[in-house]
This record gives structure tokens, sequence and C-alpha cells, in this order.
């Protein structure tokens, strides 16, 4: 939370800036990053679907085993940070690097007004969470692993849809839940 607070204070504005900068520097780069779509939605609900799906096939046929408890918590975070996601936009409202710099719109918190904010950052939190939840079985993949959110943090701040601070809280966010969520498994 101090690294976040810390980013919103003295480095999300200037990173921003030298980021935009650049994107309109290189004409091809602005028209890539524009309009890139959002899918998340849509690799939310197909990987809960399949994860769930293998997870009941792997559980009728009685595989209680590190493969099965692995889909559970995937299959239960991915939602789970997705609509943890979705409330936080709401509930911070941030506007995003772009319409901040683009539509010179004020560079604020708007406490409870729209689901289009950019705190905390969505994709890191979602993917972070699966990643998370993967690790947990599968520790010898951390390296890729880490590499993967590492440039797709990168790569959200590169394209000046988010400030370091909403990469920096989803991240954050995201392990909270995963770690919450297995604890609960782990309980039962």
């Amino acid at each position: 939370m101090i690294a976040t607070l810390i980013s919103i204070r003295f480095l999300d504005a200037r990173i921003a800036i030298i980021v935009m900068g650049f994107i309109r520097s290189v004409h091809a780069i602005n028209k890539i990053t524009e309009h890139i779509p959002d899918i998340l939605p849509h690799l939310v609900g197909a990987g809960t679907i399949v994860l769930w799906a293998v997870y009941f096939y792997r559980s009728r046929h009685n595989l209680f085993d590190k493969e099965t408890r692995f889909l559970r918590l995937a299959a239960t975070v991915l939602p789970l940070s997705f609509l943890v996601k979705t409330l936080f936009k709401f509930v911070f409202g941030r506007t995003n690097p772009r319409d901040w710099l683009i539509h010179h719109q004020p560079l604020a918190f708007h406490w409870v007004e729209s689901l289009s904010g950019s705190f905390p950052s969505g994709h890191m939190l979602v993917f972070v969470a699966f990643c998370t939840a993967f690790l947990f079985y599968y520790p010898k993949y951390k390296i890729p692993v880490y590499s993967l959110l590492f440039f797709l943090g990168l790569a959200l701040i590169l394209t000046d849809y988010h400030f370091l601070s909403d990469v920096i809280a989803g991240v954050y966010l995201g392990y909270m839940i995963t770690y919450f969520t297995q604890f609960v498994f782990e309980k039962r």
C-alpha cells in the first residue's frame, strides 16, 4: 500500500507524461495503442467455464489431486477477482492516463461515480490472481510467470492505459484474493 501511495503522489503523473510524449511522437505506436479492445470479460467468462467444467469432470472421476485443487482455486479466483476489480473501479473511479492527458480530465479519484476508472488495474488484478493460484501448485514455473506478469504491467503502463499505482494495486489485490481464497479452502 505504501508503494501505491508513493506512486500516486510522486510518480504516476510524471511517468504518464513521458509515456504519452513517446506514444504521440511515434504515430504508428499511437494508432496501435489507441483502440485496443478490452477482452478481459470474455477471458474471465470463458476461463471460468472451462476451469469449472474440467474440475467437475475430474471430481466426478474421484481425481482429487494437485491438478483438481488448482482447478477449483483458479475457477474461483477468476470471477471473484473480476468482481472485486469492478467494485473497486466503481468505488475509486480514478481518471485514467489517456483521459487525463488527451481529454484534459482532472487527475483525481471520483468516488463512487463510474465503472470506467483505472484504479486498480483489472488486468493485473485478474492475471495476478490466476497466476498466484497457478504458482501455489506449480512453483517451479515462477520465473516465466513472474516475467509474464512483469511484461503485462509494463505494457499497461507503456500504452498509457494505467498509472504505475494502478498496476501496483492490481498486483496486491490479485495476490490477496488468491491467498485468502486458498486459506478458506484449506480451512475446509
